[in-house]
């Protein structure tokens, strides 16, 4: 190993700010930044007989020891989350699962009525007109469809069985 001589303590004096505003863009807490940048500098300094490089790669080198002492905080500061209270429940799991399997039956069921019938529902239900809106919108009197509409009701009934 080649030894270098480097002015260690100019290499902080031109650093130690750099450093700061890395881990500043990267971590919020004020005092974790400057701890971190302490952090930063003692691995510097314990290291410094390993660093064989020119005294030009000292900012790579520093940059280096830099993003590793963040990442580490980071792995060190993870937090763990719990799962919500609504998605561990198991019975809203079974829920909804059970609500697409429904709504998958059903939109096979409205496909087997007649065409009226279907509209009807589909207006009523889905788009949520009175029945005397889908009468007067299909051109239809009152009475008929009402019958129509118990008709689809009671087929819907039988198909979703």
């Amino acid at each position: 190993m080649i030894s270098v001589a480097v002015n260690w303590e100019t290499v902080y004096q031109e650093y130690a700010p750099k450093v700061t505003a890395y881990i500043r863009s990267r971590v919020g807490n004020p005092a974790d930044v400057e701890d971190l940048c302490a952090d930063v500098f003692l691995n510097v300094m314990r290291s410094k007989e390993q660093f064989s490089g020119e005294p030009k790669a000292v900012s790579s080198w520093i940059y280096m020891i830099t993003r590793h002492t963040v990442a580490g905080y980071y792995r060190s500061n993870r937090s763990s989350e719990e799962i919500p209270e609504t998605l561990a429940d198991e019975t809203d799991v079974e829920a909804e699962v059970l609500n697409a399997e429904t709504l998958g039956r059903l939109a096979d069921a409205l496909e087997q009525l007649d065409e009226r019938e279907r509209d009807v529902i589909v207006l009523h239900y889905y788009s949520e007109k009175k029945l005397t809106e889908i009468a007067e919108a299909m051109d239809l009197s009152y009475p008929y469809i009402k019958k129509l509409h118990k008709k689809a009701l009671d087929r819907l009934k039988v198909l979703m069985r």
